[in-house]
């Protein structure tokens, strides 16, 4: 930032009597803290102060903070896809590739990373020797592709 501000610094303006820095976790359910109006006005003082004696011609004010046009808000649908607890290992590949098309086959893994994967979306503990077969099987049925022979990898083509 221009002013030379660091967090401990913005949290110290913010809870002087604080020896934590709350400023990393004042958006938690679990505080009372919060960017409020008045914190915002602290914030909007010490930074005008800070920028007189850098030379700068800006005075901060509670709008500073706040964009410039009022943003909708429009609730975005989210789509849940239950996992089923009762898949065996084929079909919660299958699920979290094709279906759910999980960001985490855009990567190369191991075998042994994807049965970790799998297995935690399913609340199981699986290895990668219960799932070499169905993973070179995915590879013959195009849905995921391997780095190379020498390299065990696989991702989602």
């Amino acid at each position: 930032m221009e002013l030379g501000f660091t967090q401990r610094d913005v949290s110290r303006i913010l809870y002087p009597d604080s020896d934590n820095n709350l400023l990393g976790s004042i958006e938690s359910s679990f505080r009372k803290n919060g960017f409020t109006d008045e914190n915002l006005n602290k914030l909007a003082r010490a930074f005008s102060k800070r920028a007189r004696i850098l030379g700068l011609d800006h005075m901060y004010t509670l709008e500073d903070f706040y964009p410039a046009n009022a943003m909708d808000e429009i609730l975005v649908p989210k789509k849940v896809i239950d996992i089923p607890k009762e898949l065996k290992q084929t079909g919660m590949l299958h699920l979290l590739l094709v279906e759910k098309k999980e960001k985490f086959f855009k990567d190369w893994h191991t075998v042994s990373e994807i049965a970790a994967f799998c297995g935690k979306q399913a609340d199981k503990v699986w290895t990668n020797n219960d799932f070499t077969a169905i993973v070179k099987v995915a590879v013959d049925e195009g849905k995921l592709i391997r780095k190379s022979e020498e390299e065990a990898l696989f991702k989602r083509p």
